[in-house]
């Protein structure tokens, strides 16, 4: 009998603790009640914004979708081309707000999904990349939008600067400069 008595005291206690308990707990909130809302964390990090809408016949830069506060990916890609067999391009972008992380760079499938490509990539000083991608061989150049290469870079220190492709060309698949494409860079702008 005294076992029992002794055993009541601690099932009324953990009742007791499961009532008051329960009312700590609102099960997942529904925001209607309570106290402020908390601000949401300053943002950092960095955006690319392009000086105009990619229209037919352009090769352009965007940011890449796995940019992240501290790194950049940019992007080049061309939009609605005809008969595309390669491009050349010098890269400037601000090299007080990024660095070019070499080895970083990654070829899109755009001209590679039509052949063999051979891709370069050096670069020559800070702030000044020299980009060639081609495709290799007696084949068509590409028709339609795609991804060409994704470069990658370091966030450095807040602030804005222009990236540019300077010296460009893009040919065909008879090695004719194609004058008509439009070539368009932006604006990145790093923050936090």
């Amino acid at each position: 009998m005294r076992l029992a008595s002794r055993a009541v005291p601690w099932v009324a206690l953990a009742v007791v603790a499961i009532f008051f308990g329960s009312f700590g707990c609102g099960g997942g909130g529904g925001g209607g009640g309570g106290g402020p809302t908390e601000p949401p964390p300053p943002s950092s990090g960095v955006q690319f914004t392009a000086d105009a809408p990619a229209g037919a016949n352009s090769v352009y830069l965007a940011q890449g979708s796995s940019s992240v506060a501290n790194r950049f990916r940019l992007d080049v890609r061309a939009s609605q081309v005809n008969d595309l067999f390669g491009v050349s391009f010098n890269l400037e972008y601000p090299e007080a707000r990024l660095r070019f992380l070499p080895g970083s760079t990654s070829e899109g499938s755009f001209l590679s999904s039509s052949g063999s490509t051979d891709l370069i990539v050096e670069e020559d000083s800070p702030g000044l990349i020299v980009v060639g991608l081609s495709l290799l061989g007696d084949v068509e150049g590409r028709d339609d939008s795609g991804t060409l290469l994704s470069l990658e870079f370091e966030t450095l220190s807040a602030g804005s600067g222009p990236i540019q492709m300077r010296q460009h060309d893009a040919v065909n698949s008879t090695g004719d400069v194609m004058d008509q494409v439009e070539w368009i860079g932006g604006t990145v702008n790093v923050s936090g």
